[in-house]
């Protein structure tokens, strides 16, 4: 039997790190082509009304997690504190054409993001809350996009914990969403005298587990985008994939069966997938069907090298998806194979393996190291 240990790094593949063997993990990165990634993504979008969405690392919510936030004073009368427990908020008073500016404040570790209102009180608003990635979407219909989107620009490169800022039209409103880094703690203020919404930053808790999102593919531009908005309701969500691309992600579930028997119940089910993934990786690109079904090949694979103690099932899933596979992810299949073999690869009948290696213009021998017998 073979002694696998993981080894910390963290997988491309959505694998959770206690089921991943480091060879093998390895073995897979060599035959993966890097992905280019943007650090950055603003789109700008004119509207008559804002809505401001922070999306987040997932966090814990310790006792530590509320005494962390407090360590930048704000001016004014609290009204509201976000209690990360709450899935929805509401505020504000009715204004007309509000104006809203934004600063940012560091004390420490700890940051503060302010929307400070042109009244005594804040101007309406909605706020929502979900997770993996952690959003806080405040919809703010009397205020001016443009006044909130000019000002949260300028903070990208001062903030420690600010990634990107994105701007796009969700119908009547243009949304405006702030992604932070993926250990950061948030939370959501609102303050009278003068009016505000504070959104404070500090360094938060990990908690990792597995989720099963039900999502759309990866939109390549705002147009795209746009059409696969129309098709759902507000309950959904668009975020960023591991690209920058958007998406719309629609229900997020504990289990794979609740993600397909929801995935089933819906009228378009063959546009949708169930993405797995760890809870604090980015979302994975998926531009096309084909991508999906290659990366859930790479997903499987893994899986199974982790839990093997025989060659057998390896065997017949090479036997079943090598020969139909893209070229990329036949060099994915071989290198997790590699790292595989590599501890004990003399008990196994390598010639035999060989026929996969020499599809590739590779030799079996030659990537193990080892003379042929």
């Amino acid at each position: 039997m073979k002694d696998r240990q993981f080894d910390g790094a963290f997988p491309q593949a959505d694998v959770p790190p206690e089921l991943l063997d480091g060879a093998i993990l390895s073995g897979i990165r060599k035959g993966k082509k890097k992905m280019n990634q943007k650090k950055y993504i603003v789109r700008t979008v004119g509207s008559a009304a804002a809505a401001f969405a922070i999306f987040v690392g997932s966090i814990n919510a310790s006792p530590a997690f509320a005494a962390k936030l407090e360590d930048v004073a704000v001016l004014g009368t609290l009204v509201h504190a976000f209690q990360w427990n709450e899935t929805s908020v509401k505020g504000g008073q009715a204004s007309q054409n509000s104006r809203a500016s934004v600063a940012l404040e560091k004390n420490g570790a700890n940051e503060q993001l302010t929307l400070t209102f042109d009244g005594e009180q804040a101007a309406r608003y909605e706020a929502v809350l979900a997770h993996f990635p952690e959003t806080v979407t405040i919809t703010l219909p009397d205020t001016k996009a443009e006044d909130v989107k000019r000002e949260v620009e300028d903070f990208r490169e001062k903030s420690d914990y600010i990634k990107a800022v994105h701007l796009w039209q969700t119908g009547q409103a243009a949304s405006l969403q702030i992604e932070f880094d993926l250990d950061t703690a948030v939370g959501v203020e609102e303050y009278e005298n003068p009016g505000r919404i504070v959104v404070k930053l500090a360094p938060g808790e990990f908690e990792g587990r597995d989720i099963y999102s039900v999502r759309t593919l990866s939109a390549k531009d705002t147009g795209a985008l746009e059409q696969l908005q129309s098709g759902y309701d507000e309950t959904a969500r668009v975020l960023l994939d591991e690209q920058g691309k958007p998406f719309v992600e629609l229900r997020q579930f504990d289990t794979q069966a609740e993600a397909e028997r929801f995935l089933g119940s819906q009228g378009n089910a063959d546009s949708l997938i169930v993405e797995k993934r760890w809870s604090n990786n980015a979302p994975a690109s998926y531009d096309s069907r084909k991508a999906y079904e290659n990366a859930q090949i790479e997903r499987e694979y893994l899986e199974l090298l982790n839990q093997s103690t025989d060659i057998q099932p390896v065997q017949a899933f090479l036997e079943k998806h090598f020969t139909a596979a893209d070229e990329e992810v036949r060099e994915a299949l071989l290198s997790g194979l590699t790292g595989w073999l590599a501890a004990d690869s003399e008990q196994y009948d390598l010639e035999k393996l060989n026929q996969y290696y020499k599809a590739m213009g590779q030799d079996i021998y030659q990537a193990l190291g080892v003379e042929k017998k």
